[in-house]
């Protein structure tokens, strides 16, 4: 909104302009000579003039002028009213010539707005991108503490059979305090998942809700997304780089930034040449005894008269404008390399983002597998401890081991999920859900 409204005052370099102004002047003063016989020289005068002018688009100006004046001084029998009526054109033919120059400002205020609505853009890709990774956070958090709190049941059930073991002397009371020293890391581990799931839910809630008042801090979600299956994408990264260069914001306001430079850079090679500008200016004026009546002999426009010619300047070292253009020139260059070296930077991304969806997939499956495994082995050595061939400390080991191999299986299935939307979002494109 900004940067539209930078637009209408550079559009406003072009409006006409009406002026208007009126003057009264008195002035006494010793008569000397053939005019001492007259005594004092005493005039009163007044004077007005109005008219429109307007700077043009080929960088030129127009004019239109109506002057009046009225003088009545103490040696003329008769007032005196002159008037006259003027159209003047100015038009640059070198430096500053042509709408190349003359509309710069416009222009380059176009290009801005430009590229504010492609900040927009961008935001909203980048809102999408970072509440689906808070999304996913939040999911893998609640999953997570599930994985704790399951964990910890499992090792206080241990605990139980161990006590009840204990009691009838079956098992050594350092099987008992294993467990319960087990039980009081898992804790823990609850207390930090609960804290996380706490700590997420707050980035999510600052994402999407309005904060209107501060009961929106109290929202819950009921997340009910499933993860994407795992699957390999198999597009070209060289295509996705296509698509993302047409659809960037950024990349586009980079080009803008370009284009911006290119415009300084033009304005100031046209002020290298020398100054040379044509002016015409058309007149009528006319004189009698009051105002009106000179107005009325105006109009007939019987005393015509006009004025063209040129203008030449030619600065002797012309530093001023040299610097200029040097300025322009490098600003031009980095533009268009900072262009350049973030399409590279984009060709990284995209190709990091590629990697990403392709080797969580394949981390998944993995993942699963070795969380099953996980499930089967603790299974294994449960019967394995019932039939008084293992110990409890291996029994927790196992069930260490797989609350951690469900624990990588959620967060791979969530990343997995996060990388497969980053796909979308680094090539400029909002996902639809």
């Amino acid at each position: 909104m900004i940067s539209k409204g930078a637009i209408t005052s550079a559009d406003g370099d072009f409006d006409p302009v009406f002026f208007s102004s009126l003057n009264y002047d008195f002035n006494e003063s010793a008569a000397s000579g053939f005019f001492s016989n007259f005594g004092n020289s005493i005039s009163r005068s007044y004077s007005a003039n109005q008219g429109l002018r307007s700077n043009l688009r080929s960088g030129g100006n127009v004019e239109f002028r109506i002057n009046e004046g009225y003088d009545n001084e103490s040696y003329l029998d008769d007032t005196q009213s002159n008037t006259s009526m003027s159209l003047s054109f100015t038009q640059p033919l070198l430096r500053g010539a042509f709408s190349m120059v003359a509309t710069a400002n416009e222009r380059k205020a176009h290009i801005t707005h430009d590229s504010d609505l492609l900040s927009v853009t961008q935001a909203s890709v980048d809102g999408v991108q970072s509440v689906v990774d808070a999304y996913w956070n939040l999911s893998f958090a609640l999953a997570d503490l599930e994985v704790k709190k399951q964990s910890l049941l499992l090792a206080e059930n241990l605990r139980d059979i161990t006590v009840a073991k204990y009691d009838v002397g079956a098992v050594a009371k350092v099987e008992v305090t294993q467990t319960r020293a087990d039980i009081a890391s898992r804790q823990d581990a609850v207390l930090i998942a609960q804290n996380s799931v706490a700590t997420n839910h707050d980035a999510l809630r600052r994402l999407i809700s309005a904060f209107d008042n501060q009961d929106d801090w109290q929202i819950d979600f009921n997340l009910v997304s499933e993860v994407p299956p795992a699957t390999a994408v198999v597009n070209d990264w060289k295509t996705l780089w296509d698509q993302a260069l047409e659809n960037r914001s950024d990349i586009q306001k980079l080009q803008l930034d370009v284009d911006s430079a290119q415009i300084d850079f033009d304005v100031a090679q046209s002020n290298m040449s020398p100054k040379l500008d044509f002016n015409a200016t058309g007149t009528y004026s006319a004189q009698d005894n009051q105002v009106g009546s000179s107005l009325d002999r105006l109009f007939d426009r019987d005393s015509p008269g006009y004025t063209f010619g040129l203008v030449f300047e030619l600065p002797i070292s012309n530093s001023q404008y040299v610097g200029a253009k040097i300025q322009a020139n490098n600003r031009l260059l980095l533009a268009k390399r900072i262009l350049r070296d973030q399409s590279t930077d984009l060709a990284q991304q995209i190709r990091q983002a590629l990697h990403d969806v392709n080797y969580y997939s394949e981390r998944v499956t993995v993942t699963a597998h070795a969380s099953n495994m996980a499930q089967l082995k603790l299974e294994s050595e449960q019967l394995r401890l019932r039939e008084g061939a293992s110990t409890n400390y291996q029994v927790l080991q196992f069930q260490a081991d797989l609350a951690v191999a469900q624990s990588q299986q959620l967060q791979t299935q969530t990343e997995y999920a996060k990388a497969l939307v980053k796909l979308d979002t680094v090539q400029g494109n909002v996902p639809t859900f």
